[in-house]
């Protein structure tokens, strides 16, 4: 009886150690389907003077960056969807002392700029180049910009005339919202366009105060003298929208090229006055994470009026009209993967 019982306790230890030598390994990971990642670019300058020479200039401090942000679900057989957050902030003072009110100098803004663009597909076939896609775009700012003096010419973050005056524009006055559906075309990883015959187009100024100013593109009713007497606070369009996305790497991975171009259409009004909105950046890698950068945006819109620059003019600015405006900066940009 006894030799039984040893035979079985031996045989049930056999039997556990077999078990846990046979037992299979826990299960990876799989890896996350998402792709997430930011970008934070900084434009920076300053010189100091004390007892300058003469014509020697004034003080000068700058500041300002860019910021991305990024979200990508591009492993899925038939789904495909990015998202990115871009807003591009520089301020700046020049010289020293009070203004003629006493005030200390402000700062003066040099760009503003949030933009929001989120795009999703799925594909026509399993091996298709062609998604059906919805694309959704938003362009704002973030901080307020208010006029400044015949004194002392700019746009700035406070109101440096001390009359409780309008600001200029300030978040969601103006914004530009595009919501489009369509078909986007994927012939590799290095680029996509996005075609949607019908796009709805919205110019949103939610400040009464701003929009009465009618400089924005919201329809305003003007009497014989041009006066606003009437405004609306959004203007709402249908048109056809093109968007292409280019991005490619040049130099042995050193140099990174990405270009987005969006165009517009207007059906109801002067639908030939073709609206463009399109950012290049070029990034040259300096160490890993870290670009010398260089962004360029071209923009054009039929319904808004832009200052007009002149450097002969008080503050280089010549009033305000229809033109194509440029925008470029230069940063020092460190990137991560998330």
């Amino acid at each position: 009886m006894k030799r039984n019982v040893c035979l079985l306790v031996l045989l049930g230890l056999g039997t556990s150690f077999s078990l846990q030598a046979q037992e299979a390994p826990a299960p990876e990971t799989p890896p996350s389907a998402w792709t997430v990642g930011a970008g934070i670019g900084l434009d920076f300058s300053q010189l100091l003077q004390i007892n300058p020479k003469q014509g020697a200039g004034q003080n000068r401090f700058g500041l300002g960056g860019a910021t991305t942000l990024y979200a990508k679900l591009n492993n899925s057989k038939r789904v495909n969807w990015d998202n990115t957050l871009v807003w591009q902030f520089a301020v700046q003072k020049l010289g020293s002392g009070p203004l003629a009110n006493g005030e200390p100098v402000p700062f003066q803004k040099a760009i503003d700029e949030f933009r929001l663009s989120s795009k999703f597909g799925y594909r026509t076939a399993d091996t298709s180049k062609f998604f059906y896609a919805v694309d959704v775009n938003l362009l704002s700012q973030i901080t307020p910009t208010f006029r400044g003096t015949t004194q002392y010419p700019g746009n700035f973050l406070s109101d440096i005339s001390n009359t409780n005056a309008t600001p200029l524009s300030r978040f969601f006055s103006p914004a530009t919202l595009n919501l489009s559906v369509g078909i986007d075309l994927k012939p590799n990883k290095k680029l996509s366009v996005f075609y949607s015959p019908v796009g709805a187009k919205f110019v949103i100024v939610s400040n009464d105060d701003i929009a009465r100013q009618g400089v924005h593109g919201n329809p305003v009713t003007k009497n014989a003298n041009g006066a606003v007497i009437d405004f609306e606070n959004v203007d709402a369009q249908i048109g056809s929208l093109l968007k292409a996305n280019y991005a490619n790497k040049f130099l042995t991975d050193k140099l990174t090229l990405t270009s987005q171009l969006l165009l517009y259409s207007n059906y109801l009004r002067n639908p030939q006055n073709i609206d463009v909105d399109w950012n290049n950046q070029f990034a040259f890698t300096i160490a890993k994470g870290l670009q010398l950068a260089i962004t360029m945006n071209v923009f054009y819109d039929d319904d808004v009026r832009v200052q007009i620059t002149d450097y002969d003019a008080p503050g280089g600015v010549a009033g305000t009209g229809k033109r194509v405006s440029f925008t470029q900066q230069m940063l020092i940009k460190y990137g991560i993967n998330l």
